[in-house]
């Protein structure tokens, strides 16, 4: 394979196939390829501790008040609070004061909202699916006709039955790699059931035994994941490219993999290589976009609050306090932020048009040569591997 020639071909994808560029960024922003964010979990010290006596000299210390914690008595772990601390826990988990909590009238647009949500996941689900087989399938259809396709092309191309084939390949080939790890990561936390002896001594060698094989199974996952993914794109491109369904897909792409295995490694290098570089690159890129970045925050907080100031003026006859004002900011909530992440949006949208591109046209270049290996042989053979290839 000429690997420059796809990379040299993927690029100019990127910059020159601008019809693209919307399908890349829905597949950003709907997968976990687009951002990648540190997350701070906030702890604050305020110089109390919360003491965990572990043995009768060794005690550690965690933030927090009021709560002492003992592992080391013989009937069991003891958990002291103060009288004030317990009533008010008793008052705040009391079926009177959780109900007092939310009105009535919330509860409505609470489950109002919980339907927009799990609305709006299925809709990001759908456009993630239709983008990716549009990518796709504008590549391949651009290279077979060297015509580009509009955004609207796209569209067509992408809501079809290839998304669909895209969603149940991930579906078949993931679910049991889910449910395996389920099962295996409940077997690591068993350990922890030595607690219940009542010696330290056992909870200490479970805590170890359990930490011990959370390690080793997210190492382990982090492998199979990488591994699976190799033979995923190929199967993906099977399927969008060559029109195969599902089943004849994933055969398809595990022949390819098992026949051309170096030159699917090292395109899995490249695209590997390319996200850990989008991943990287993605920080200096906020630092230096923060003034556009800034200007697209307040053209983001204007155009969210035009709905929060709407649906909140309709609630505010209806419910009472801030509760139409919290509805009203969480429905213009998701205007606001695809306006401020648009720049990013942008860029990670680029990324994904070149690794969708590269893996595309690797796929194109690997079934050439095997469609020019068949011509080469005689007879019969010729014959079914060309009938292998055509699906």
């Amino acid at each position: 394979m000429d690997y420059q020639k796809v990379l040299k071909r993927s690029w100019e994808m990127v910059w020159r196939y601008r019809a693209l560029w919307l399908f890349g960024a829905i597949l950003a922003l709907t997968t976990i390829n687009g951002f990648y964010f540190s997350l701070d979990p906030g702890w604050e010290f305020n110089g109390e501790r919360i003491p965990i006596r572990l043995t009768e000299t060794s005690i550690v210390y965690l933030p927090g008040a009021d709560l002492t914690i003992d592992l080391t008595d013989p009937e069991g772990t003891i958990l002291q609070l103060n009288d004030a601390d317990l009533e008010e826990i008793r008052r705040l988990f009391s079926r009177e004061s959780v109900a007092g909590l939310i009105p009535r009238g919330v509860w409505s647009v609470l489950i109002a909202l919980g339907i927009v949500a799990a609305s709006m996941a299925l809709v990001g689900l759908f456009a993630r699916y239709v983008s990716e087989a549009a990518l796709i399938r504008m590549v391949h259809e651009g290279e077979e006709t060297d015509e580009k396709s509009g955004i609207l092309r796209g569209f067509k191309l992408g809501f079809s039955r290839i998304a669909w084939r895209l969603f149940v390949i991930d579906i078949v080939i993931n679910l049991p790699l889910m449910l395996v790890f389920f099962v295996a990561f409940t077997l690591a936390l068993l350990p922890l059931l030595l607690w219940a002896v009542g010696s330290t001594t056992a909870g200490f060698t479970g805590a170890l035994l359990t930490a011990g094989g959370l390690f080793l199974l997210t190492i382990l996952s982090v492998i199979i994941s990488a591994v699976v993914s190799l033979f995923v794109q190929v199967i993906r491109r099977a399927c969008a490219v060559e029109g195969l369904g599902v089943t004849a897909s994933i055969g398809r792409g595990l022949g390819m993999v098992r026949r051309h295995f170096k030159e699917v490694v090292v395109i899995w290098l490249i695209w590997i290589g390319t996200r850990l570089a989008w991943m990287i690159a993605s920080v200096p890129a906020l630092i230096l976009l923060s003034p556009i970045l800034l200007l697209f925050v307040v053209a983001g907080v204007f155009l969210g609050a035009v709905p929060a100031l709407l649906v909140g003026g309709l609630l505010s006859p209806v419910l009472a306090g801030p509760f139409p004002w919290i509805v009203g900011s969480l429905a213009g909530l998701p205007i606001f932020l695809l306006v401020m992440l648009a720049p990013m949006l942008f860029l990670g949208g680029l990324v994904e048009v070149f690794k969708s591109s590269t893996w595309t046209l690797a796929y194109r270049e690997l079934h050439a040569l095997e469609c020019a290996a068949a011509d080469e042989l005689p007879g019969s053979a010729g014959a079914t591997l060309e009938a292998a290839s055509a699906g």
